[in-house]
Protein backbone atom coordinates (compact mmCIF):
# COMPACT_ATOMS: atom_id res chain seq x y z
CA UNK A 1 0.00 0.00 0.00
CA UNK A 2 1.30 3.66 -0.86
CA UNK A 3 2.25 5.92 1.83
CA UNK A 4 -0.43 8.21 0.48
CA UNK A 5 -3.07 5.37 1.37
CA UNK A 6 -1.63 4.74 4.75
CA UNK A 7 -2.18 8.46 5.57
CA UNK A 8 -5.33 8.32 4.34
CA UNK A 9 -6.13 5.71 7.02
CA UNK A 10 -4.71 6.60 9.61
CA UNK A 11 -6.33 10.11 8.98
CA UNK A 12 -9.61 8.22 9.73
CA UNK A 13 -8.43 6.02 12.49
CA UNK A 14 -7.65 9.24 14.08
CA UNK A 15 -10.67 10.20 13.95
CA UNK A 16 -10.98 13.00 10.67
CA UNK A 17 -13.78 13.08 9.02
CA UNK A 18 -15.47 15.50 6.72
CA UNK A 19 -18.34 17.85 6.66
CA UNK A 20 -21.09 18.26 4.23
CA UNK A 21 -19.21 21.02 2.53
CA UNK A 22 -16.08 19.02 1.54
CA UNK A 23 -14.15 19.89 4.64
CA UNK A 24 -12.00 18.05 6.79
CA UNK A 25 -12.76 17.98 10.26
CA UNK A 26 -10.32 17.34 13.40
CA UNK A 27 -11.03 15.26 15.85
CA UNK A 28 -11.53 17.93 18.20
CA UNK A 29 -14.47 18.77 15.62
CA UNK A 30 -12.18 22.06 14.09
CA UNK A 31 -11.95 22.67 10.49
CA UNK A 32 -9.00 21.46 9.27
CA UNK A 33 -7.30 25.00 7.12
CA UNK A 34 -5.06 22.88 4.63
CA UNK A 35 -3.72 24.35 1.52
CA UNK A 36 -3.88 23.80 -1.94
CA UNK A 37 -1.45 21.85 -3.98
CA UNK A 38 -1.13 23.11 -7.65
CA UNK A 39 -0.74 20.65 -11.04
CA UNK A 40 -0.90 20.89 -14.15
CA UNK A 41 -4.27 21.92 -15.16
CA UNK A 42 -5.61 22.01 -11.72
CA UNK A 43 -5.48 23.02 -8.03
CA UNK A 44 -6.32 20.59 -5.47
CA UNK A 45 -7.34 20.66 -1.66
CA UNK A 46 -4.69 19.02 0.51
CA UNK A 47 -4.40 19.04 4.43
CA UNK A 48 -2.02 17.18 6.49
CA UNK A 49 -1.72 14.31 9.72
CA UNK A 50 1.17 13.98 11.60
CA UNK A 51 2.16 10.60 12.41
CA UNK A 52 5.98 9.29 14.37
CA UNK A 53 7.14 13.23 14.33
CA UNK A 54 6.06 13.66 10.07
CA UNK A 55 3.57 15.29 8.59
CA UNK A 56 2.30 13.81 5.16
CA UNK A 57 -0.09 16.15 3.27
CA UNK A 58 -3.78 14.12 2.15
CA UNK A 59 -5.47 15.31 -0.73
CA UNK A 60 -8.81 16.11 0.45
CA UNK A 61 -10.71 14.36 -2.49
CA UNK A 62 -8.98 10.98 -2.12
CA UNK A 63 -10.17 10.78 1.72
CA UNK A 64 -14.03 12.31 0.86
CA UNK A 65 -13.44 9.38 -1.99
CA UNK A 66 -12.42 6.68 0.99
CA UNK A 67 -14.70 8.20 3.55
CA UNK A 68 -17.92 7.65 0.74
CA UNK A 69 -16.11 4.14 -0.50
CA UNK A 70 -14.55 2.77 1.92
CA UNK A 71 -11.24 0.61 0.62
CA UNK A 72 -12.87 0.78 -2.43
CA UNK A 73 -11.08 4.17 -3.16
CA UNK A 74 -7.48 3.24 -2.15
CA UNK A 75 -7.90 0.70 -5.38
CA UNK A 76 -9.59 3.21 -7.55
CA UNK A 77 -7.56 4.16 -10.80
CA UNK A 78 -8.27 8.32 -10.10
CA UNK A 79 -10.61 9.80 -7.85
CA UNK A 80 -13.27 12.08 -10.03
CA UNK A 81 -15.06 15.58 -9.31
CA UNK A 82 -18.31 14.78 -11.24
CA UNK A 83 -18.61 19.14 -11.72
CA UNK A 84 -15.53 18.72 -12.53
CA UNK A 85 -13.64 21.47 -10.18
CA UNK A 86 -11.22 20.16 -8.68
CA UNK A 87 -11.63 22.14 -5.62
CA UNK A 88 -15.24 21.37 -4.99
CA UNK A 89 -15.15 18.25 -2.20
CA UNK A 90 -18.52 17.37 -1.38
CA UNK A 91 -19.38 13.96 -1.28
CA UNK A 92 -22.19 14.03 -3.73
CA UNK A 93 -19.30 15.44 -6.15
CA UNK A 94 -16.90 12.47 -5.41
CA UNK A 95 -17.10 9.64 -7.56
CA UNK A 96 -14.22 6.64 -8.31
CA UNK A 97 -13.36 5.88 -11.58
CA UNK A 98 -11.26 5.53 -14.55
CA UNK A 99 -9.11 8.03 -16.27
CA UNK A 100 -10.89 7.26 -19.86
CA UNK A 101 -14.13 7.87 -17.66
CA UNK A 102 -12.82 11.71 -16.78
CA UNK A 103 -11.98 11.92 -20.71
CA UNK A 104 -15.23 10.73 -21.93
CA UNK A 105 -16.81 12.91 -19.37
CA UNK A 106 -14.81 16.21 -20.79
CA UNK A 107 -15.44 14.95 -24.76
CA UNK A 108 -19.39 14.72 -24.11
CA UNK A 109 -19.13 18.12 -22.29
CA UNK A 110 -17.26 19.29 -25.00
CA UNK A 111 -19.72 17.83 -27.79
CA UNK A 112 -22.83 19.34 -25.99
Amino acid sequence: MSKSNEMIRLASQKGYTINKAGEIINPKGQKVRGSIRKSKNSSYKIFGVSHMGMSRPILVHRFVAYKKYGDLALEAECIRHLNHDSLDNRADNIDIGTYKDIYDAIKHKKLV
